[in-house]
C-alpha cells in the first residue's frame, strides 16, 4: 500500500519557533502514527538546500510549515527563505501546503495555486498568539499558548485523520470558534479579552486556497 510522504519543518530559533515547533511535535507522532513517511526538517536544518533536497527526493504529498513569514515568503532557521512567490514556487507543485506563519497566503498562497499547488492553507495577516511567560521553558505544557496552537494544528489533524482539504479548514474554524466561545463564557480574567481578540483575528485571517476536495494520498 502507498504511504504518502509528510514533510514538516520546525525551526527552534526563537521564542516564536520554538512554541510552534513545540506543539507541532504530536502532529510529527500523529503522522508516525497513522503509518505516514515522515520527514522532519528540524533548528538549523531548516535551510533552503536541505528543503530542497528533501522535496525533491520524497515528493511529500502534504508540506506542514512552521516559522516565520511574510506576503511573499515561509521562511526557515534564522529566517532563511525556504519558499519564495518570485524565485522558486514551483516547488509547491501537486502538495497540499499548510503555513502556519504570517501573511503568506496573501501573495505566496494565491501564486502557488497558479503554479500548480493543490491546496495552500494558511493566513493572510500575521498569525498571532498569546503565550504564558512563565512557560517559555516547557511551550508544549503552556495552555495558553494552546488556545492557539491546538486549534491552528487542527488542520494538521484533519489532514492526517484523511479529511479533505475543505473539511480541515472547517474543523479548525470551528475549533478556534469553541476557544472563543470558552474564554467569553469563563470567569473573566483580564488576558482573556487580549486573546479572544487575537482567536477571532487568527480565525478571520485563516484561509484555504485551491481544491477544497484534496487530500493526502
Amino acid at each position: 500500500m502507498h504511504k504518502p510522504t509528510i514533510l514538516i519543518t520546525t525551526p527552534s530559533h526563537d521564542d516564536t519557533t520554538r512554541y510552534l515547533s513545540a506543539w507541532a511535535k504530536s502532529i510529527i507522532k500523529l503522522a508516525k502514527v497513522k503509518k505516514n513517511n515522515v520527514v522532519v526538517l528540524k533548528n538549523r536544518q531548516v535551510n533552503l538546500k536541505n528543503f530542497t533536497s528533501a522535496v525533491e527526493k520524497t515528493q511529500p504529498s502534504f508540506i506542514f510549515f512552521n516559522g516565520h513569514g511574510n506576503k511573499t515568503t515561509v521562511t526557515g532557521h534564522n529566517n532563511e527563505p525556504l519558499v519564495d512567490a518570485d524565485i522558486n514556487v514551483e516547488i509547491l507543485k501537486d502538495k497540499v501546503v499548510y503555513a502556519l506563519s504570517c501573511q503568506s497566503a496573501k501573495m505566496l498562497g494565491p501564486k502557488s495555486i497558479k503554479h500548480g499547488t493543490k491546496t495552500y492553507i494558511g493566513y493572510t495577516e500575521d498569525f498571532i498568539f498569546v503565550y504564558d511567560t512563565n512557560k517559555k521553558k516547557h511551550p508544549e505544557k503552556d495552555k495558553t499558548a494552546g488556545c492557539f496552537l491546538e486549534a491552528s494544528n487542527q488542520i494538521a489533524v484533519s489532514l492526517l485523520e484523511g479529511k479533505t482539504t475543505g473539511q480541515a479548514y472547517v474543523d479548525s474554524q470551528n475549533a478556534f470558534r469553541s476557544n472563543i466561545k470558552q474564554l467569553l463564557t469563563s470567569d473573566s480574567q483580564s488576558q482573556d479579552s487580549s486573546m479572544v481578540r487575537f482567536l477571532v483575528w487568527d480565525q478571520q485571517h485563516q484561509v484555504c486556497l485551491g481544491n477544497q476536495d484534496a487530500v493526502i494520498q
